[in-house]
């Protein structure tokens, strides 16, 4: 089955063709292998060719664009978009039974969630022994366990919580702390079954620097700055708060908090230089801050020389503002 656009397309390909070109197609333009139909739009040059195409023919479709490598010995009709169910595919057409992984198995599981163009260039295949990367795919030698491996729209992908583990062990540091708090502010993985992906990779380069979202994790707060927050609310004894909670507001749909003193009806937002010091998000903070205390909430914003500088003095304000 091709796609409209692809096979628009092709025919656009194709009319800027001369003659000649055209009269050596046998088959129609769209034309894929049966089993493409079944595989995303996605088949191999030796699956064209076992279903009666030459190899010529073949060849010259490859050479004038008309079929697009997608990755590996994956192709699709030119114009066809490139998601990752295709790239999966491309992966299962030239490895069949390798596990998608990483990057490529969490842009599956969650396919709006973004990523460097460095993790989403290449398609990541998680492999027992040797194989050698190369035109978009990238062989990670890795034994996963069964635990760690799913069957996603027929397709053997990672798990869910160790394909986001293993993503952000590739990421800078920057790229790392910003999918961590896309991941659980939209509430799409489990911090319990995280945090055991993460136990899963100790040992492993790059697990040291999980630490730190392990504690993230089992204290609920999606970023470092609100980590330190955290800690110092923990070494000032002060109890009785929740960690990115949600607060309905009239009229509106619920809003996450960094951290909610729901008695006393107090927030505290965790600022950090990095995202909030643009006009726009000084404008946002502020209306968003109007709104709380439209619906009876005090707001408190801490910087980081607040929490790591004047310690002492944010606990005595924070003790004073739940006291009365």
């Amino acid at each position: 089955m091709s796609h409209p656009q692809a096979e628009w397309q092709t025919r656009e390909i194709l009319g800027k063709l001369p003659g000649m070109q055209i009269h050596r197609f046998r088959r129609p333009l769209d034309w894929t292998p049966p089993g493409a139909r079944q595989q995303h739009g996605v088949f191999s040059r030796s699956q064209a060719i076992a279903a009666g195409m030459s190899r010529r023919e073949a060849d010259h479709r490859i050479k004038l664009g008309v079929w697009v490598r997608v990755a590996g010995t994956g192709f699709v009709l030119a114009g066809q978009p490139i998601d990752p169910f295709v790239q999966a595919w491309a992966l299962t057409v030239t490895w069949p039974g390798v596990v998608m992984w990483g990057p490529s198995a969490l842009r599956l599981w969650l396919p709006d969630v973004s990523l460097p163009i460095t993790a989403t260039r290449s398609v990541f295949g998680a492999v027992n022994h040797h194989r050698r990367s190369g035109r978009g795919l990238i062989a990670r030698q890795i034994t996963l366990d069964n635990a760690e491996v799913a069957i996603r729209f027929g397709l053997p992908v990672q798990s869910l919580h160790t394909a986001l583990v293993d993503t952000m062990m590739l990421l800078t540091e920057e790229d790392k702390q910003g999918l961590f708090s896309w991941v659980f502010t939209r509430d799409k993985a489990d911090p319990v079954e995280f945090i055991r992906a993460v136990q899963r990779r100790q040992g492993q380069r790059g697990s040291k620097a999980m630490a730190e979202y392990v504690k993230m994790a089992e204290l609920g707060v999606v970023s470092i700055n609100e980590l330190h927050v955290a800690c110092l609310l923990m070494q000032y004894d002060i109890t009785g708060w929740i960690a990115n909670a949600q607060v309905r507001l009239p009229g509106q749909p619920w809003r996450r908090v960094d951290f909610l003193f729901a008695k006393e009806k107090l927030v505290i937002e965790a600022d950090s230089w990095q995202f909030h010091s643009s006009r726009q998000a000084f404008d946002d903070d502020r209306w968003r801050d109007a709104q709380l205390q439209a619906a009876g909430y005090r707001v408190l914003r801490l910087t980081w020389n607040q929490v790591h500088h004047q310690s002492h003095a944010t606990a005595d304000l924070i003790r004073s503002m739940l006291a009365g």
